[in-house]
């Protein structure tokens, strides 16, 4: 990713937090610029149409806003016929003011899948680092799948799995803003829902530094298999080494019983499944 450099890198998890919930209430937003493109990142992760249009449409309408930003040529004595036509018109605010709508629209919609991407990515490392369970062949999406579709709320497998194609290059940091949005969800009075947005545009230096270390897991082969990694390496939208924190860690949950009820007789069924391919 392109991001400008942050002057804040946190070191932990629970400053990560403390940044986010001291923040809450003011609503200020620090770095706009960086919670900008990290919007842009993670709306449109493979398609740079979108990615550009947001941005392009964000500017103009913020400078019709707060102030213009004109570009002279310094050879010209006076502005073009067409600029002075375009300006009669509403000027780029015009084209702009539509077209941010209905990017803001379409964010509006993927804002659910994006919760949903978090909560798999967040699955995969919850059971690589719980020692209760030892999992046939290691933890994989494949599992925290099944195990989101036991959560209340949360649809089907085939729109998990389409929600996990379109947003995995960026999973890394839709899981990092969810763990931020729950926290302030968990402690802030103000709070009713969980916002990725709002974690982004309210700390965007937590988010990148919670961000590294679901990075570092993601791209890890199989500790198991020993094949490909969770994330693509030649796809993810990686965070700057700049942002990143000296040590990266991870945020892991503990899973519920539950949660190793079903893994556990999830392993069994296959087993069975095994054994009975190869009995004669």
């Amino acid at each position: 990713m392109n991001l400008p450099k942050l002057p804040i890198r946190p070191t932990s998890p629970k400053e990560c937090v403390d940044l986010y919930l001291q923040r809450l209430p003011a609503n200020v937003f620090r770095w706009p610029h960086t919670s900008l493109l990290l919007t842009a990142y993670i709306a449109w992760p493979n398609a740079r149409v979108g990615f550009d249009g947001f941005i392009a449409a964000f500017l103009a309408k913020f400078f019709q806003k707060f102030g213009k930003v004109t570009v002279v040529d310094e050879s010209a004595k006076e502005t073009s016929a067409e600029q002075s036509a375009l300006e009669r018109f509403g000027g780029v605010g015009a084209i702009a003011g539509p077209a941010l709508d209905y990017l803001l629209g379409e964010i509006t919609q993927m804002q659910p899948k994006w919760l949903w991407v978090a909560d798999i990515f967040q699955m995969t490392v919850d059971m690589a680092h719980d020692d209760r369970i030892e999992l046939r062949g290691g933890s994989s999406i494949s599992k925290a799948i099944e195990l989101c579709e036991l959560e209340t709320g949360l649809p089907g497998h085939s729109q998990l799995r389409r929600a996990w194609s379109g947003f995995r290059d960026v999973a890394h940091l839709l899981a990092a803003s969810t763990h931020l949005a729950h926290e302030g969800l968990a402690y802030s009075p103000t709070e009713r829902e969980a916002s990725i947005l709002k974690a982004i545009w309210t700390a965007p230096d937590a988010v990148l530094a919670l961000a590294a270390g679901f990075q570092e897991f993601g791209l890890q082969p199989n500790a198991v298999r020993k094949k490909s990694s969770i994330l693509r390496p030649d796809n993810v939208w990686r965070v700057p080494d700049d942002t990143k924190p000296e040590k990266p860690f991870v945020v892991r949950r503990r899973l519920t019983e539950a949660q190793l009820d079903f893994l556990s007789t999830r392993r069994a069924r296959k087993e069975y499944i095994a054994i009975d391919a190869h009995t004669p």
